[in-house]
């Protein structure tokens, strides 16, 4: 087998994550779940899952953010209640 250059491996590899999508579209799976896990299949979303992914990705931030703010607040009022004794 010959060696592929950059361009011929991209346009393999883009084939690829197409046919996996598409693979998880017929069968049902959530395809935006995929994409959320694997980043080079996000360009095969169509614009109605990338609206999906963009909303979830909101979502997972926000909770990143409460679940940071829980575990200052938890670290902090440890702190207060050592300063107290």
């Amino acid at each position: 087998m010959s060696k592929l250059n950059a361009g011929q491996r991209k346009a393999r590899d883009d084939e690829r994550f197409s046919q996996r999508v598409n693979e998880r579209r017929e069968k049902g799976e959530d395809v935006v779940a995929y994409a959320l896990g694997n980043k080079k299949a996000v360009k095969f979303l169509t614009k109605s899952e990338k609206k999906n992914l963009k909303e979830r990705r909101a979502m997972i931030q926000e909770e990143l953010k409460i679940k940071e703010q829980q575990e200052l607040e938890r670290i902090e009022a440890a702190f207060t209640e050592d300063n107290a004794e």
